[in-house]
């Protein structure tokens, strides 16, 4: 675009004005009506900073673009996410009891462990007036047999009780005649009997004699002792549950 020289002030200006805008005052009243023009006209008062605005501004660009770049190589890499998955528990071990038969005496407890299956499982006894259980201990009732089950709703094992009678109680202490004796050759068998300890009242209960060495000196099944052989063993007698040893010499 062609521009003139105010006559006035000596500056150029586009000549799509009529006047000198920079001595009319006209410089915005009198401006281009032409969009074009008027860029035109824009370009031509203010190229250079123009020109240093858009090198700025891509300048800025430029540097934010770096530094993006920067921070997006330096950071981690991401960890892969872990997707926890539930343990997969190994099924149950079969049911068994510890023992499949005890003999437990009447009014006493037996334990029978278990293991496998689960932690809780429903005891039965088969007759419960002859022992009864709870989780795993059984108690004697009354002579007889049972059996006990265990069961874990899906498998069962089971256990034969056997319930004995109490052995009753002496009321009274036993004591042998004598506890130690010698029986020489050719002497006199000598008679051992059972008393009631602190009288001298015979036991007239059932008495099982027994010899240790019958090499050496017999007993009969009334108490009776005779000799054999040299030597030195032990008579044991046993009476309502008690256990009574007397010890006999055979010398020469």
């Amino acid at each position: 675009m062609s521009s003139r020289q105010c006559p006035q002030c000596g500056r150029q200006y586009p000549s799509s004005y009529q006047k000198c805008p920079y001595c009319s005052g006209e410089r915005r009243r009198n401006r281009p009506v032409d969009p074009l023009s008027r860029m035109v006209s824009v370009f031509q008062q203010h190229g250079s900073r123009i020109f240093l605005g858009t090198c700025l501004v891509f300048l800025c660009i430029a540097v934010l673009g770096a530094i993006l770049t920067r921070n997006s190589s330096s950071r981690p890499p991401k960890e892969d996410v872990l997707v926890h998955q539930a343990p997969v528990l190994p099924p149950p071990k079969p049911l068994s009891l510890a023992r499949r038969a005890v003999s437990v005496t009447a009014g006493e407890t037996v334990t029978v462990a278990f293991s496998g299956g689960f932690d809780t499982l429903i005891w039965t006894s088969s007759n419960e007036e002859v022992a009864t259980v709870n989780n795993g201990v059984i108690t004697g009732i009354a002579a007889g047999s049972a059996t006990i089950t265990a069961s874990t709703g899906v498998e069962a094992v089971s256990c034969e009780v056997t319930v004995e009678e109490p052995v009753p109680v002496s009321q009274f202490e036993l004591a042998l005649n004598t506890t130690d004796f010698t029986i020489r050759a050719g002497g006199d068998p000598v008679q051992m009997k059972v008393r009631i300890k602190g009288t001298r009242d015979v036991y007239e209960g059932e008495v099982v004699w027994t010899s240790q060495d019958v090499n050496v000196v017999t007993i009969s099944d009334t108490g009776l002792v005779e000799r054999v052989g040299r030597g030195t063993t032990t008579i044991t007698a046993y009476a309502d549950g008690q256990i009574l040893e007397c010890i006999v010499r055979a010398p020469r």
